[in-house]
């Protein structure tokens, strides 16, 4: 087994912090924003073309979906997967009667 000191385990709990902070992924939140955008305007852009049979075949579906699409762009956060974590297992052992610290053994 490893073994860290505690000013690695300061850092690693640290390191766990900032990661709760941070939340979910804003790349991947404005990827998915851009792509919705994307979606949104080729939607707009079919139901210019579409004819009044192709619009009644898709009912209220195209509707629905530029609902949905208009609020992933304005709140994409939302609709992101915060990010899986790490779970570390941790023991104390105490050193010899030197006095110096515990150390963190994983």
């Amino acid at each position: 087994m490893s073994k860290i000191t505690v000013q690695a385990l300061r850092q690693i709990i640290l390191e766990e912090i900032r990661s709760i902070q941070e939340g979910a992924n804003e790349d991947q939140a404005a990827s998915m924003a851009q792509s919705a955008s994307k979606l949104l305007k080729a939607i707009e852009a079919y139901k210019q073309v579409a004819t009044a049979k192709a619009k009644s075949e898709m009912g209220n579906h195209l509707d629905e979906t530029e609902k949905l699409l208009k609020r992933i762009i304005a709140a994409p956060l939302q609709y992101v997967d915060a990010p899986k974590k790490v779970v570390k297992k941790v023991t104390f052992k105490a050193n010899a009667a030197d006095g110096s610290e515990p150390e963190k053994v994983i």
